[in-house]
């Protein structure tokens, strides 16, 4: 029975959310805290630090004692200045009452001040000299605490800085470095195996691009992947399939699920209790499936995808991509926007159809190739995949359509 495209995005989904849970139950890795840390934590990351670590000035002015403008707003304060504040000097000595000290943003606040004024909100609107002994004026009063960061009011010493399950993204690593974190438990990363099939691709009469392109983009998310090929033998992909269940997490097959006569992955996967084989309703890309492969513990869901190049690019962005974001801690949704098409376009009636295409300065999308599923010299010089919706058959210059962002 065939599916609709939200119908087979929710099934894989599924599939490889349980893969994903049952991964998270193994044993954590360590990792340093380092550029290239991906996944999600498998325990809370605890601070070592404050966060600030120390009172810090959130502008370049004056550190104040609040209580020595509070005349301000009747009549101008003029108050002497100490030496400067500059981030990265060791603690300041204490802010007497009745003197200012010039301070930059990000230095530590002098013992005993309460606030910072801005200079450009001074009369002078300058700091004088480094050694301090200058007179500024002052117009208005100040609240305690005005333009002061607080140490520890982003985190303390002792709290989480990321509870487990957070995702390890850029700005985390920047959170755990400045907590003073230096390892990590992370969950073990899902494990890919990509199975590419055909006589053609042993031979080297067909370039096996498939593998490649989703072990690419298996790495882009910071997953382990391997990548196989087979030929057109029932006998050797069982074989490889249960060299590859015990230590892989999800299967993903390219060729073999249409109606030919030597549609291997169909013949090996299609009687397993549970497999699905049939058409999505979309364009390319529309012969799928869906299964498990039983390795006596438990059953690896194998997701398996047409086999021309273009079909696969497709069917990983919109199958594939997601639920393996989710798992790897990362976005799981491309950018979407709408636009006028710079040219027409026809389309299949019944059918999502998924064309290539470059975003122009104007907003406008141009088209890049047609609409077959073996032009991945095409795809690749695209930045859009542009959607057609399966009620729409024909759509003219200046019409609007939705996007995905892709690169």
């Amino acid at each position: 029975m065939s599916r609709s495209v939200d119908e087979h995005v929710g099934e894989v989904a599924a599939a490889i959310s349980r893969a994903a849970h049952r991964r998270t139950q193994d044993r954590p890795v360590e990792r340093p805290v380092a550029p290239g840390l991906v996944g999600r934590l498998a325990a809370p990351a605890v601070s070592r630090l404050d966060v600030p670590g120390f009172d810090n000035s959130q502008m370049d002015g004056f550190a104040v004692h609040a209580a020595d403008l509070a005349r301000a707003a009747d009549a101008p304060v003029a108050l002497p200045t100490v030496a400067h504040v500059v981030a990265g000097d060791a603690a300041p000595a204490p802010l007497a009452l009745g003197t200012v000290a010039p301070i930059m943003t990000g230095a530590p606040v002098p013992p005993g001040a309460d606030a910072v004024v801005p200079v450009e909100r001074t009369v002078a609107r300058e700091f004088g000299p480094v050694g301090g002994g200058a007179v500024v004026e002052f117009t208005a009063p100040v609240a305690p605490g005005t333009f002061v960061r607080a140490r520890g009011t982003d985190v303390r010493a002792g709290e989480a800085v990321l509870e487990a399950g957070a995702p390890l993204h850029p700005a985390a690593v920047g959170a755990l470095v400045v907590a003073g974190v230096e390892t990590v438990r992370v969950a073990p990363a899902l494990r890919l195996a990509i199975v590419a099939t055909g006589a053609e691709l042993i031979s080297g009469a067909v370039p096996d691009s498939n593998s490649r392109v989703l072990l690419a983009h298996a790495h882009e998310l910071g997953l382990e992947a391997t990548a196989h090929v087979v030929p057109d033998d029932p006998a050797e992909l069982e074989a490889l399939l249960d060299r590859l269940a015990p230590r892989t997490d999800v299967i993903v097959t390219t060729g073999g699920v249409s109606a030919g006569t030597r549609e291997v992955v169909r013949q090996v996967l299609e009687p397993r209790p549970g497999a699905w084989f049939d058409h999505v309703a979309v364009q390319p890309g529309g012969p799928q499936g869906l299964a498990g492969w039983d390795d006596g513990d438990r059953v690896v869901p194998v997701v398996c995808l047409p086999g021309n190049p273009v079909s696969v690019l497709v069917s990983f962005e919109l199958f594939l991509r997601p639920p393996l974001a989710r798992a790897a801690g990362r976005i799981d949704q491309r950018p979407t926007g709408t636009g006028p098409l710079a040219e027409p376009l026809t389309s299949p009636s019944g059918r999502l159809q998924v064309r290539r295409g470059l975003l122009r300065s104007d907003g406008s999308v141009s088209l890049v190739g047609a609409a077959g599923s073996h032009l991945p010299v095409s795809y690749a010089r695209a930045d859009l995949l542009v959607l057609v919706p399966e009620d729409v058959t024909a759509l003219d210059a200046g019409d609007i359509v939705q996007w995905w962002r892709i690169a």
